[in-house]
Formats: structure tokens, C-alpha cells, sequence
């Protein structure tokens, strides 16, 4: 028999996504399982329309227990795992349950793209149903643990799949999100102090609500726990967003950055994300040939066939955002004509920006005069 593949979602209130989550199901899985956490629109309507079994669950305040009750209820042999705002995926041809029934994996890695507009990394999101695998955390929740326990136990391996999920909900105004998120954010430092990306998570959120000086301290003890030497792959990852979200909390009270930035790439020196920062640092250094250096190195990059094992980058950074730098650094140095072609191609990356052929336009005649004079 084919392996089932069960979808095991919590739901509250998503009638703006769900039904085009649950579209993207359609033909992929055989089953779709929705703990609903207290909705008062029509989700439940609309999983129930699309043949997902839906029960209700009260809500309290933990996502490990609720996406736990999701699991328990499915039937699969197979778990995925998906939300509301993400879609799934399947290339042309390809059947979950033909490279499902692989004996060597316990677990299956996705290509994953956690924002509009960004690269892709590998995430953990189809496990063997099995009852050592299951949800820790009350937020930011994990079943990683689980997964590598069966791995050591059954010598099973985590293999990569050529299924893709992408994230559409961190688009418009997150300020209800942040709200929601702050008081699990505390909680879940407090469960797990050891956590860099909780804490940096904290520091984010506090920073949206416009709590700085708290935010920056979040912060200092995300930095401090990347300082350490990683535990594994993904603890770089979150160290490198870490650093980042310091060189931002710093740059916005009129602190100099690029110290906490350098030190970040002495730990993480591939870290696309932080050359960006850094570039952007050494110009307000007035290091602008060191800067170019920097951008003429993301520029030469390609984001669509850039797939990091556990970092996504905004693809802005190789075209527009470089460019535009770029241009910045070039006008500093007087290097008029470069700066308008960097400009340019800002504007051919962003042609709904018209600030850019501006600018480009204004070092197209300051080259002119330069030249007359």
C-alpha cells in the first residue's frame, strides 16, 4: 500500500490563507488534521469544505501542546508539517509517497523560503509518525530533538527532498503578531535562556513595539550565547541573526556598528546577510574602497541558485540594496558615471522605485559638469 502522509496543522482564524494552503494539499496528501484553537471566522468552514478533519482545542498559550494534538490525531505514516500561510510545493511528476517509503530516512528535509523575496534553506517538515517525535518549546517549537533521537536509536537518516514550502504571512502589518508573540517570547526565554534565537526573536519584537532599550538588552544576551563555540549547524545560523539584529538596535541609536558586525563574521565569515551590514558599516567609516569590494562580491552572486542548509537572505541585497550602496559609496569617491550605472541598475531591479533613476539622473549631470569644468 502507499504510504499516507497525513497534514497535521493548528488553525485559529486564518480565512484570509487557509483555503489556499489547503488547495496546495490537494492530490499530495492523504490526509489533513486541524486542531482549531478558538477560531471566530469561517476557517473551520473552509478546512471542513476541503475535506480536512477538523476538532476543536483550547488554547493554552503553548504551541508545542497544541501542534502535539494535532499529531496524536493523525493516522499517516508520514507527518507533515505546514501552517496556515505557507504552500506546498510538489514538482511536476513527483509523488510524496514514491520517496516516502525510502527504509534509510526518519525524516525528510523541504526547500523552505520563510519570506516573499527571499533565498531558500532546508527545514525539517516530514517525520515518520512516530511517539518519540513530538513538539518541545511553549514557542519557537521544535520536534528536532525527537527526530535525532531516532535517528541514534534506529539508524535512520535525514535526507533532502526536492518538495518546497514557501511562507506568506509575514507580509503588511505584523504589529498584532508582535503583540501576540511578546508575552510567549518571555515565556519561552524563560523555559530556554539557552536559546539564541529566542532571544533574538525577543529583542525584535521589542524593538517593533518600540521598546529599545529593552530590545537591546534581549539582544546583548543573544549575542552573548553566539559567542559560544555552535552545537550544531543551525545555532551559527541563529547566531548570525543574532549579530545582525545588534547592528541594527545599534545603528538606530546613533551607535557604531561595524565592531559587533566584524565580530560576527570572524565567527560566521560566508554569512551573506552580515558582508551587507558590513558594507554598509564601512561606508559611514568613510571606507568606501573597502565597502565596494564587499558589494562587488554580493552582486556577483546569484540568490536563485543560492540555497544555504539553514539561512535565508533577502535577495535585495544582492541587486538592489548592493547596488544602491554601491552607488553611495561611488558618489563619496567622486566616481560620478560608475555611481550612475550602479543606480541604474537599482532602478532596473526596482522600477517601481523612481528614487533610484533619480539619483542616477543627478550623477549623470555631476559627471557633465565634472567633466566641462
Amino acid at each position: 500500500m502507499a504510504v499516507r502522509v497525513s497534514a497535521a496543522m493548528i488553525v485559529r482564524d486564518e480565512e484570509k490563507v487557509l483555503g489556499d494552503c489547503l488547495d496546495s494539499l490537494v492530490g499530495c496528501v492523504d490526509e489533513i488534521v486541524i486542531a482549531d484553537t478558538g477560531s471566530t471566522d469561517s476557517s473551520r468552514d473552509i478546512a471542513r469544505a476541503r475535506g480536512a478533519r477538523v476538532f476543536d482545542l483550547p488554547w493554552t498559550s503553548d504551541f508545542s501542546a497544541a501542534r502535539n494534538a494535532a499529531i496524536d490525531a493523525a493516522t499517516g505514516d508520514w507527518i507533515l508539517y505546514i501552517d496556515a500561510d505557507e504552500r506546498l510545493h510538489v514538482p511536476e511528476g513527483v509523488r510524496l509517497s514514491e520517496f516516502l517509503d525510502d527504509p534509510r530516512a526518519a525524516a525528510f528535509t523541504v526547500i523552505f523560503q520563510p519570506l516573499v523575496g527571499f533565498t531558500t534553506y532546508k527545514n525539517w517538515r516530514l517525520w515518520r509518525n512516530d511517539p518519540r517525535v513530538r513538539f518541545q518549546g511553549v514557542f519557537h517549537e521544535t520536534m528536532r530533538p525527537g527526530i535525532e533521537a531516532v535517528c541514534r536509536e534506529d539508524g535512520l537518516a535525514i535526507l533532502d527532498s526536492a518538495v518546497k514550502i514557501t511562507h506568506v504571512g509575514y507580509e503588511g502589518d505584523l504589529s498584532h503578531k508582535h503583540r501576540r508573540n511578546l508575552p510567549l517570547l518571555r515565556k519561552a526565554v524563560e523555559e530556554r535562556p539557552w536559546n539564541i534565537f529566542c532571544w533574538q526573536h525577543l529583542a525584535e519584537t521589542l524593538a517593533a513595539l518600540g521598546e529599545t532599550r529593552e530590545a537591546i538588552a534581549a539582544c546583548r544576551k543573544a549575542v552573548a550565547l553566539a559567542r559560544r563555540p555552535p552545537k550544531e549547524m543551525k545555532e551559527q545560523s541563529d547566531g548570525s541573526l543574532a549579530y545582525q539584529a545588534m547592528a541594527r538596535l545599534l545603528s538606530d541609536v546613533g551607535e557604531d556598528a561595524l565592531p559587533i558586525i566584524e565580530e560576527g563574521l570572524r565567527k560566521i565569515p560566508h554569512d551573506r546577510a552580515l558582508l551587507f551590514f558590513r558594507a554598509r558599516g564601512l561606508i559611514t567609516a568613510g571606507r568606501e574602497e573597502e565597502a565596494l569590494t564587499v558589494l562587488d562580491r554580493l552582486a556577483a552572486e546569484d540568490p536563485s541558485t543560492l540555497h544555504d542548509r539553514y539561512t535565508a537572505y533577502d535577495v535585495r541585497i544582492f541587486g538592489e540594496f548592493a547596488q544602491d550602496l554601491r552607488g553611495v559609496a561611488l558618489l563619496r569617491l567622486a566616481r560620478y558615471d560608475e555611481a550612475a550605472e550602479a543606480f541604474e541598475k537599482a532602478a532596473v531591479a526596482a522600477p517601481e522605485n523612481l528614487a533610484y533613476r533619480t539619483k542616477a539622473a543627478a550623477m549623470r549631470g555631476r559627471a557633465a559638469r565634472a567633466a566641462t569644468s
